[in-house]
Parts: C-alpha cells; structure tokens; sequence
C-alpha cells in the first residue's frame, strides 16, 4: 500500500540541473509493516555537491547505474502506492525531475503522497522538524544519517508508529485509492544490481547537528518549515557555503517566500539556535564561533548571537571582549564594495584605526566584504560569494566597530 522513499541530492533545485545520487524505497503493507527494501547509488554524470552533507564520493557512484538504467525497476517499486516522505516534496520534485529528463511525466504527485513532517506536526503540536527529532520524539533509532536507506528505514518506522494514532481505514483511503488506478508509463531500463554506499559515507555527528534537532517547528507562512527543514540539514554538519546560500535563495523563490519572509525567518532562526544552545548553561568558545559563522552567512549579525544568548541566559552571558568589530579579530582582512556616502579613503582609515587590514581586492585570504548592498553584483561581492566569504553591510560594519571609531548614522 505504501511506498516510503528518501533521496540524497548534488543540491536543492532540481530545476538547476541537480540530480539524485542515491534512492531508497521500503514497501509497507496497510498496517506499516515492511514488504521490501530496495536501495542504490546513482551516477549522476556531474560533480557530487555537497558531499560534507551526504558523504558520497565520486569514486563510490563511478561504477553505479545511471537514473535511467533503474527507471523501471524504480517505477514498479512506486507504482499503485502512496509515497511516503519526510518533507516528501523534496523528494518527489527531484523524482518527478529524474523521469522527466527521460522523456517521461509520472503520476508522483504530492497532494497524494503523505508527509511524516507535517504529521509529527498534526499529530503532536509541539513536535520538532527533522527527522532525526521526530524519530527521538517517537523512541526510533537513527543511524547513518544522511544514508538514504537509514532514513527511509526510519521515516518508514516513523510512518508505521504514526499509523495507530488512527482508525482502519485511515482518512487518506481516498487518496490511495486514486493513486493506486493511476497507470505509469512504460520505463526504459533494466534490472540491475544496486550499487550500495561504502561504510565511510555518510553518517552525522557534531555540537551543531544536534542542535538543528531542537529548533522548533515555525507555523507561519505556511511554507516555512519546508524552507527551514532543508537550512537544517545544511546545517546539521557545521556547513553553510556560498553556493548553499544562493540555492536557499532560490529555494525560497520556488516556495513562494518573499524576501522580508525569509529574513524574518532567518532572524527567529539564529535566535533559536542561539537559545537552544544554551540549555546546558554553557557555551565554548568553538561554539559560539560556529553561531556566529551561521548568523552571518544568513545575514544577520554577531551581536543578534549576543542578544539571543543573553535573553536565554535571563542575562547570565557574558558576553566577549572582542578587539575590532565584534566576531571578525585584529589583523582580519576586509574589503569595501560599493559607493557610501562617506568616501571609500575615510572608511579606510576607520577599519586600520580599529586593526583591520583592508585590501583592494577579494583573495581567498579576505575575511569579509562591507557593501553599500549586500546584494551587490560587483566584482568583488561576487567572488566573495563564490569563495564563501561572508558579505556584511556598512551599516553592520558601522555597529560592530568600538564605540569610539563608530561614525555618525548618517554617514554610513
């Protein structure tokens, strides 16, 4: 009756031209329990992304199916069934796109699939948002994280314990019943051995994936959970490079989400990181390094870590003496990028007086980038995205210089 899948990706957008590099399905029967598992590497015939996420190697998929070779045995596997996901959309946009690149539509529609994410959400209001949370929430083991059989392993279990909370039938008969008539295409393809994943890759650890696993769920818009389950998972390894930042944007855009939204979100989101890692009443230095590398590849800034952390504490913080602007150290080199009101030569001369070096040009060695608009297409504010620098705006700049380097507000 159902079909519980899980996908790991070269990215986040499909419609980029990103491709599934591994799938995994397990069959349940009507009372969730498991018929069959089905799992392989894909060759995606591009670069792998972002392997500190999935942990897949070129030379794991070198020897691996292509998309196409599987298609068939794939479209047997799903068809008649409802899908099953965590955060099933993902999934089945990267599906629909795989079929797609083949000449074929498929009937993966997601108004008839089901989603484990949001029921952990219907069923217990205050249950988190990632997998791994749904499943500490539910007493299920998650291992190799990341793994796509793992996780389907553990959304299938999820699925299954979430099926007694109600009645037999349940309320989406209906929808099974419509998908289990819908006819597929006939796929190219053959039956192939599966290509599994060597035990190096894969796998979560870490101070930072353990915290993405406490944010709590946000309601509203409506879409935001599934924007903010996807910045968890990029998270979850410490990791967010320039390239995961544009394709948030785009995320963003496909989702319907318009720029104060996402900012909004990107505010509540480091507060509550900030607030969650301070339950155990302390925070290193090394943590409190890796917030600050978040909050300002999300664009907010340093002192947005301070006040979140001080109004966890109920003010016990302490926040730190930093030299310099606050969170970049003496000696940090930066670059300026776009016209100010104050003269790029004043400017200059404030970020020496406060021990900064400044250069003229964007190296793999800057440290930040302070632009008129952070969204600035120069030159420079274009190479540090590509080199994950971390662009911040003059007024930012401005704020986090010693009080007694600080311009007036209408100079910025």
């Amino acid at each position: 009756m159902y079909a519980v899948i899980d996908t790991e990706t070269t990215g986040l957008l499909p419609s980029h031209r990103h491709r599934v590099i591994e799938i995994a399905v397990v069959l349940l029967d009507a009372r969730g329990q498991v018929e069959h598992e089905w799992v392989t590497l894909l060759n995606p015939q591009r670069d792998m992304g972002p392997q500190h996420i999935h942990g897949i190697l070129t030379a794991d998929v070198l020897a691996a199916p292509e998309f196409g070779d599987v298609a068939r045995q794939l479209g047997e596997l799903l068809a008649g069934r409802l899908v099953v996901g965590h955060n099933v959309e993902f999934d089945l946009g990267f599906l629909r796109a795989e079929f797609a690149r083949l000449g074929f539509s498929v009937p993966l529609i997601t108004e008839r699939s089901m989603c484990t994410m949001a029921l952990a959400g219907y069923l217990y209001p205050g249950a988190k948002r990632t997998l791994g949370a749904c499943c500490a929430a539910a007493g299920i083991t998650l291992e190799g994280w990341h793994s796509a059989l793992a996780d389907t392993r553990a959304t299938a279990e999820l699925f299954a314990d979430y099926l007694h909370a109600f009645p037999s039938p349940p309320p989406w008969q209906w929808a099974y019943e419509e998908v289990r008539r819908i006819p597929w295409p006939a796929l190219p393809g053959t039956t192939v051995a599966p290509t599994v994943r060597p035990v190096h890759a894969g796998g979560r650890h870490g101070w930072m994936s353990r915290l993405v696993d406490q944010l709590p769920r946000v309601p509203e818009p409506p879409q935001a959970d599934s924007y903010l389950v996807l910045l968890d998972t990029i998270l979850a390894n410490r990791e967010i490079t320039a390239a995961d930042a544009d394709q948030l944007v785009q995320v963003a855009t496909d989702l319907g989400l318009t720029r104060p939204q996402v900012e909004e979100l990107h505010r509540y989101y480091v507060s509550e990181l900030a607030a969650v890692s301070w339950r155990d009443g302390e925070i290193t230095s090394a943590q409190r390094s890796d917030l600050d590398r978040v909050a300002v590849m999300l664009g907010r800034r340093v002192v947005d870590v301070d006040d979140a952390l001080l109004r966890a504490s109920a003010g016990r913080y302490v926040v730190p003496d930093r030299p310099g602007a606050r969170g970049f150290p003496r000696g940090s080199m930066l670059v300026f990028t776009g016209d100010m009101v104050d003269p790029r030569e004043i400017w200059w001369d404030r970020a020496v007086a406060a021990g900064f070096v400044p250069q003229e040009a964007v190296r793999p060695d800057t440290t930040f980038v302070v632009a008129a608009d952070v969204d600035s297409l120069s030159v420079k504010a274009r190479m540090a995205r590509e080199l994950g620098i971390p662009i911040i705006s003059a007024e930012d700049f401005r704020r986090l210089l010693p009080a007694d380097e600080r311009p007036a507000e209408s100079s910025v």
